[in-house]
C-alpha cells in the first residue's frame, strides 16, 4: 500500500521579504533551501522512510514524499504534522500540510489528487493564531513585524553598531546568510570560479551599493532579474515517479549553472572590485533560487543583454535535463527592473513580477496560437524615485498605437510566425552600438518626439496618421542629428517599413491580449539607452565619437 504526501510552505516570499536589508534576504532564502534539503530526512527515517527513494520533490519550499507499507497511513499522518512543527521552529514560517492520498494507478494520477488536496489544505488551514501584542512588547527593528525577543545586534554586524529589538526569525536570516557552507551563494561563486580551491580570493555583494559601484555612468543604478520557467507546473504534472525526482533534483542546479554562465561572461566585461576583506566581488547577488524561480540583483550597463543570455542558457540546460520527457523544449520568461540602489527591493520585486506575467502571457499566446516556444524579456527602467509603473501608457489605447515593443524574444533569430508577436531582443542591443555616437543632445530630441503621438487614431486610418507624424516629428531631428540613415535604419530593424500606395510608415503591426496594434521599439531604446550594452563588446567600444553635425 502507497501514499503520496503533498506540503508546501505558505506565504514564501512574504516570509523571504520580511527584512529590511539584501543579506537578510539572501540568509531566508537560503534557510528555506536547507530546510528543503535536509529537514525531511532524518523524519523521515524516523517514520520508518527511505530518503534516497521515498523523497520525490524537496526544493523551492514544496514537498512530495511516498510512504509504504501495511502502517503508511498512520505514518504519514504522523510525518506530516512532525514536518510542520520542525519547519515553524527552524524556519519560523507556516507549512500547510495535505491529506495524504492513496495511490494505487498511475503516478500522475495520484500527484494530482495530491495537488488538490495541498490547495484544499492552504485554502482551509485551521488552529491560526494572531500574535499577541501588548504595551510592554516590541517589535523586530529589521522586519518591523516580528514580536522582538532580544536587544542587541544581528549577527556579524560591526561592534559599534547601534542596538535594536530584535526577533528570533530575522536573527536566524542573518546567521544563515554568513553559513554559506551549504548554501546556494557558495555553490553559486563555486560554479563561477570554477574551483573551491580560489573561493576565499572572491566574495558576494553585501547590499545594491555593492553591485551599484559596476554603473558605468556613476549614477548608482542596480537592476533586478526575475525569471521563472514556462509550463513547468504542466512538465511536473506529466513526470513519472523517475522523472519527477530527477527534474525536481536537478532543476535547481540547471538553474544556478545558467546564471553562473552568463555571470563569467559578465566578469569577462567588467573589472572586479575588491572589498574591505581585500577579496574580489563578484558583482551578482541571486536572491531568490529555488526550482526555476529565480530573483538576483545584477548590474544595470549590461542588464539586458544578460537577461537575453540567461534566458538563451536556461533553454540549453534545462532542456538537457528534461530532454526525455516528450515535452516541447523549455522556455522562461524573465523581467528586469532597472533602478537606483536606494530603491526597496521589494518594490522592485513586486514590479518585476508584474512584467514577468506580461511575458509569460506574451509566451503563452505564441504557443497557443502559433505552437512556437520561445523565451521573451520584459523590463523597465524607474528613474529617480518614481514610483513603478508609474506613467505607463493607457492600455485602452493599446488596440490603435502602443510606443512599446515590450515584451521581447530572447532567440535572435525568432521563427517567422513571432514576428507579429514582437522582435527580438538582439536588435535592440544592435541598434544601441550602431546609434553608440548620437549625441544626447539629439537624443532627447528624439524622445520629445515620441511625446507627440497623436492622442487618438481613427482605427481605419492610423497608419496614414503615424506616417504623417513620422514626416512631422521625425524628419527634422533626425536630419539635425547627423545620423539621419542610421536613425531610419533602427525606424525599420525596431519596427517594420510599410508601403501602401503614397503611405509609408514604420510602424509594426502586432498581437497583444487580443488586439492588434501598431507598436515600435525605438522608444524602448531610448528608455534603455544606458543599460542596453552587449557583453561581446566592452565599454570602450561603446564610448561615442563626435561627429560634425
Amino acid at each position: 500500500m502507497r501514499y503520496l504526501l503533498a506540503a508546501e510552505a505558505d506565504k514564501i516570499q512574504e516570509f523571504i521579504f520580511r527584512s529590511s536589508r539584501l543579506r537578510e534576504v539572501v540568509g531566508a532564502s537560503q534557510l528555506l533551501s536547507r530546510f528543503c534539503e535536509e529537514g525531511a530526512l532524518p523524519l523521515l527515517k524516523k517514520h520508518g522512510g527511505e530518503p534516497n527513494t521515498d523523497i520525490l520533490v524537496n526544493d523551492g519550499g514544496s514537498f512530495r514524499i511516498v510512504f509504504r507499507g501495511g502502517d503508511a497511513e498512520s505514518r504519514v499522518q504522523a510525518f506530516g504534522a512532525d514536518l510542520a512543527e520542525l519547519y515553524r521552529l527552524s524556519v519560523g514560517g507556516s507549512l500547510s500540510v495535505a491529506e495524504p492520498v492513496r495511490w494505487e494507478g498511475p503516478f500522475q494520477e495520484a500527484n494530482e489528487l495530491a495537488g488538490r488536496a495541498l490547495r484544499r489544505a492552504k485554502n482551509h488551514r485551521e488552529g491560526s493564531v494572531a500574535e499577541v501584542h501588548m504595551p510592554y512588547m516590541a517589535f523586530c527593528a529589521s522586519c518591523g513585524v516580528g514580536l522582538a525577543e532580544t536587544y542587541g545586534r544581528l549577527f556579524k554586524e560591526p561592534t559599534d553598531a547601534r542596538g535594536r529589538y530584535l526577533c528570533a526569525t530575522c536573527q536566524t536570516k542573518a546567521q544563515e546568510r554568513w553559513d554559506t557552507r551549504f548554501g546556494f551563494l557558495r555553490s553559486f561563486l563555486v560554479q563561477v570560479i570554477g574551483s573551491e580551491d580560489y573561493l576565499h580570493h572572491f566574495s558576494s555583494p553585501e547590499d545594491a551599493d555593492d553591485v551599484a559601484a559596476y554603473d558605468l555612468r556613476k549614477q548608482n543604478y542596480v537592476a533586478y532579474l526575475v525569471a521563472d520557467g514556462n509550463g513547468m507546473g504542466k512538465t511536473f504534472g506529466q513526470c513519472n515517479e523517475l522523472q519527477i525526482k530527477n527534474l525536481s533534483d536537478g532543476l535547481t542546479e540547471a538553474v544556478l549553472s545558467s546564471l553562473a554562465e552568463v555571470t563569467r561572461n559578465l566578469i569577462a566585461r567588467v573589472e572586479l572590485r575588491p572589498n574591505k576583506a581585500d577579496t574580489k566581488t563578484v558583482p551578482v547577488l541571486p536572491l531568490i533560487l529555488g526550482g526555476d524561480d529565480l530573483f538576483v540583483l545584477i548590474p544595470s550597463a549590461y542588464a539586458l543583454d544578460f537577461a537575453r543570455r540567461f534566458c538563451l542558457a536556461y533553454e540549453k540546460t534545462v532542456g538537457e535535463l528534461a530532454k526525455d520527457m516528450g515535452e516541447p523544449k523549455p522556455t522562461v520568461a524573465a523581467a528586469v527592473v532597472i533602478c537606483k540602489s536606494k530603491y526597496p527591493y521589494a518594490l522592485a520585486h513586486r514590479r518585476a513580477h508584474q512584467l514577468l506575467e506580461e511575458a509569460k502571457r506574451q509566451c503563452k499566446q505564441l504557443a497557443a496560437e502559433k505552437g512556437v516556444h520561445l523565451s521573451a524579456v520584459n523590463f523597465e527602467v524607474i528613474l529617480g524615485n518614481r514610483l513603478a509603473g508609474q506613467g505607463e501608457e493607457d492600455k485602452e489605447q493599446w488596440g490603435v498605437v502602443r510606443p512599446s515593443l515590450k515584451p521581447y524574444w530572447a532567440t535572435d533569430a525568432p521563427p517567422a510566425e513571432a514576428a507579429e508577436y514582437g522582435i527580438s531582443l538582439s536588435a535592440l542591443l544592435q541598434q544601441r552600438f550602431a546609434l553608440k555616437d548620437l549625441p544626447q543632445k539629439r537624443l532627447a530630441e528624439v524622445r520629445a518626439a515620441f511625446t507627440h503621438l497623436p492622442d487618438e487614431l481613427k482605427v481605419g486610418n492610423r497608419k496614414k496618421e503615424l506616417a504623417q507624424w513620422e514626416k512631422i516629428y521625425l524628419e527634422r531631428p533626425f536630419v539635425r542629428s547627423g545620423f539621419n540613415q542610421e536613425l531610419w535604419d533602427a525606424m525599420r530593424d525596431l519596427g517594420q517599413e510599410s508601403v501602401e500606395g503614397e503611405t509609408k510608415h514604420h510602424w509594426l503591426e502586432t498581437r497583444r491580449n487580443g488586439k492588434s496594434p501598431l507598436a515600435h521599439g525605438l522608444p524602448d531604446l531610448i528608455e534603455t539607452w544606458d543599460f542596453a550594452q552587449d557583453l561581446e563588446k566592452s565599454p570602450e567600444d561603446y564610448e561615442a565619437e563626435e561627429r560634425e553635425a
